[in-house]
């Protein structure tokens, strides 16, 4: 007589796989990476394409890991990376493991205070490595939660503050955290004062490569501001603190007032908001950056918000005259309230402002072009871009003579298009030729190029 009862499903997937991979992994394989104890073998190869998008082909709890750091995500999905089980994040970093922090870490001295909780030095038993560990107490643990695996989403990236273990006790979750040497940037602000151009525009550059890779990730940080934004020994930037984020799918709008008076955009106030209250909160930081104080200021709570609503910004007096038109065209490009046309992260990196001080001025020029008709373009100035370029040159001796060329060009450049109006079909020619122009170096190429224009 048959038994009533089911049979034990043979040719399981472990739940280590990937979902929706292509390429299989062997049965070895996977459980060195995945360390599944008894893989069973599979009865039949599962057509990859049975997997839906969202990974419920798969089973259970899913959660999407960021591509590498060098990263390429897949063809198919460029701005999610694969899906993997939660099987096969960082060990250390899951929830719920039953070691204590003090069989592997010594704690030390508090070197920061937060809303939600304490922070403070702590060094590995075995390397004496030291790592910074954020205290959080238990009464938040669905924030805690979100904040841990939202960094494991996003784990990888060199301008995101990696998350290396994570333990708890009765009281609190205790999350291990690379320690960023530089400290605070807002440290560094109440130190230096006003940043020059320049250096402001390595900041901005770096914060929107951190942010447009959020967003592409589908992770808005909510609360961008520069108490969140740590430095390395080397200067370089890295985004913390992401206990205020949230996960977006594309298209989806986010409600709930979250982030700081200062730093919020106006339609958080409302109640419904987008990916984009980053780029106005760091279009804030840019304003301080460059101004040294706060754009929207209060005696109050709601009088600050009120400011955020309705004040309208002058940038053509006081401090703003020594201030380049580009910054100032990038900041009230930031801080639109207008959402739609608000600038994105993505813009914001080819904005000719961030382009001149970061990367060539004669790229700068070319997006100067680039910019819509309906919009004046503001213009780089001759002696501006020399002295840039005569600043590039002064930091490596090995590149002076290369830099000095450049010079050349783009002064030759730039004292001639900044001077012609040019058709649309001719800037379009002009900014995406359709033949590959051959780059050659020539004594006479600047008297040339002003005779050509």
């Amino acid at each position: 007589m048959e038994s009533s009862l089911p049979r034990k499903r043979k040719g399981a997937r472990s739940a280590c796989s990937l979902v929706g991979s292509s390429h299989e992994p062997t049965t070895v394989a996977r459980k060195r990476a995945c360390r599944e104890p008894k893989p069973r073998p599979e009865k039949k190869k599962k057509d990859p394409s049975s997997d839906d998008a969202s990974g419920r082909g798969g089973g259970g709890g899913v959660v999407q890991t960021a591509p590498p750091a060098s990263g390429r995500a897949a063809p198919e999905s460029p701005s999610r990376g694969l899906k993997r089980k939660l099987g096969c994040i960082e060990s250390a970093t899951r929830m719920g493991r039953k070691k204590r922090l003090e069989s592997e870490y010594e704690l030390g001295a508090e070197i920061g205070q937060g809303k939600f909780g304490s922070v403070r030095i702590c060094r590995a038993k075995v390397g004496g490595e030291e790592f910074a560990c954020k205290a959080l107490p238990k009464n938040g643990e669905e924030t805690v939660h979100r904040e841990v695996e939202i960094m494991q989403h996003l784990s990888g990236h060199p301008g995101i503050v990696t998350l290396k273990a994570v333990f708890e006790d009765a009281d609190k979750f205790y999350l291990v955290m690379e320690l960023c040497g530089g400290g605070r940037l807002l440290d560094e602000m109440a130190r230096e004062g006003k940043f020059s151009e320049q250096r402001a525009a390595i900041v901005i550059k770096d914060l929107m490569s951190v942010v447009k890779y959020c967003h592409e990730m589908g992770v808005v940080h909510r609360d961008i501001k520069p108490e969140n934004i740590l430095l390395t020994k080397a200067g370089k930037i890295k985004l913390a603190d992401f206990g205020l984020a949230a996960r977006v799918a594309d298209g989806q709008k986010l409600s709930g007032i979250a982030g700081s008076p200062a730093y919020v955009a106006p339609e958080v106030l409302s109640g419904c908001y987008s990916e984009k209250v980053d780029v106005w909160g760091a279009g804030v930081l840019l304003h301080v950056l460059l101004h040294g104080s706060l754009p929207f200021q209060g005696g109050s709570l709601d009088a600050v918000f009120e400011a955020i609503k309705t004040v309208e910004l002058d940038f053509h007096s006081g401090p703003w005259e020594s201030i380049s038109s580009l910054a100032r065209d990038l900041i009230s490009r930031m801080l639109n309230r207008d959402v739609p046309s608000r600038i994105t992260a993505d813009e914001v990196l080819s904005h000719p402002w961030v382009v001149f001080y970061t990367e060539c001025p004669l790229k700068a020029v070319t997006a100067n072009l680039s910019i819509t008709n309906n919009i004046v373009a503001p213009r780089i100035t001759w002696d501006r871009i020399r002295l840039h370029c005569e600043s590039i040159s002064s930091d490596s001796s090995s590149q002076r003579s290369a830099d000095q060329d450049e010079c050349g060009i783009v002064d030759a450049l730039t004292a001639a298009i900044t001077n012609v109006r040019i058709s649309e079909p001719k800037r379009s020619r002009l900014c995406n030729p359709a033949i590959p122009i051959q780059q050659e170096c020539s004594s006479n190429l600047k008297s040339n190029l002003c005779t050509a224009f």
